[in-house]
C-alpha cells in the first residue's frame, strides 16, 4: 500500500513538472514573438525618390499628351470630315421625303357659269362630274429613290471609316512627334555635358600646347574630339527644332503655351 501511494505521488509530481515546463515554453514564445513584432520591417513596397520623380514624370507627360491630342483633332483637317457626316446626315434626311416631289397632281374644274344648253325638251344640260383629279406616279423614279438612298447611306459609312481612321493617324503622329521631342530634349542635356567634358580637355590641351608639352597631333586630335561633339549638338537641336515645327502643325499652337 505505501508503494503504492509513493507511485502515485511521483506520478502527480510528474505532471505539475511537465504543466510547468510547458507553462513557461508558451510565456517565452510569447515574448519572442513579442520582441519580434517590435523590430523594424523592411518596407517591400517603399520606393526610392527617384522612381516616384519617374512616376510623376509619366504621369505629367500622359495629361501632356492628351491635351495634344485633343488640341490636334480641334484642326479644321479633321474638322472637315465633321462636316462631312453632317452633309451626309442632311442628305439622307432629304431622300427619305425626295420621292414626294416624283408625284404630280393635276384637277380640271367643268364651269357651270356660261350659257347652259338645253335640251330637245328644253331643259338645260349639265356636264359631270364638275371637278377632275389625276395623280401622276413616275414609278421608275420611285424605285430609283431608294437605290440613291441606300447610294449615300454607304457613303456615310464610308466616311465614318475615314474619319476613324484618320483620328488614329493624327494621334499616333502627335504622340510620335513628342515623344521624339523628350528624348532629343534628354539627349541634348547628355550630348551639352559631353560637349563640357571635351571642350576642358581641348583647353587643357590647347594651354598645354602653348607651353610645348603636348605635341601637335595631341591638340589637334582634342581639337577634333571637341568639334564633333559640337557637331553632335548641333545636329539634336536641328532635329529639336523641326520636331516642335511639326508638332505646332499638328495642335495648331505653339507647344510652350501646352507645356505652361
Amino acid at each position: 500500500m505505501k508503494q503504492f501511494k509513493k507511485t502515485i505521488h511521483c506520478f502527480v509530481l510528474a505532471l505539475l513538472i511537465a504543466y510547468t515546463v510547458k507553462a513557461g515554453a508558451q510565456q517565452v514564445s510569447n515574448l519572442v514573438n513579442a520582441t519580434v513584432d517590435t523590430l523594424p520591417r523592411k518596407a517591400t513596397n517603399q520606393q526610392t525618390p527617384s522612381q516616384n520623380s519617374l512616376r510623376l514624370s509619366e504621369v505629367d507627360d500622359t495629361v501632356i499628351e492628351n491635351r495634344l491630342v485633343q488640341l490636334a483633332l480641334a484642326q479644321p483637317n479633321y474638322e472637315e470630315t465633321l462636316y462631312q457626316q453632317k452633309i451626309f446626315e442632311y442628305q439622307l434626311k432629304k431622300q427619305r421625303t425626295a420621292w414626294l416631289n416624283l408625284l404630280t397632281l393635276s384637277t380640271t374644274y367643268n364651269d357651270q357659269s356660261f350659257a347652259k344648253p338645253t335640251t330637245t325638251n328644253g331643259t338645260t344640260a349639265y356636264v359631270y362630274p364638275k371637278f377632275y383629279i389625276g395623280v401622276t406616279i413616275p414609278l421608275g423614279l420611285i424605285a430609283s429613290a431608294g437605290t440613291d438612298f441606300k447610294i449615300t447611306k454607304q457613303s456615310e459609312l464610308i466616311a465614318k471609316g475615314q474619319q476613324a481612321e484618320l483620328a488614329k493617324s493624327i494621334k499616333a503622329s502627335v504622340l510620335t512627334s513628342y515623344k521624339q521631342y523628350k528624348a532629343n530634349e534628354k539627349l541634348l542635356v547628355i550630348q551639352n555635358q559631353a560637349v563640357d567634358d571635351e571642350q576642358a580637355a581641348f583647353l587643357s590641351a590647347e594651354q598645354r600646347f602653348r607651353n610645348g608639352t603636348v605635341t601637335l597631333e595631341a591638340y589637334n586630335e582634342a581639337s577634333k574630339k571637341y568639334n564633333d561633339e559640337v557637331v553632335k549638338v548641333i545636329n539634336l537641336q536641328l532635329q529639336q527644332d523641326l520636331t516642335k515645327v511639326e508638332l505646332e502643325r499638328l495642335i495648331g499652337r505653339r507647344l510652350e503655351d501646352v507645356l505652361k
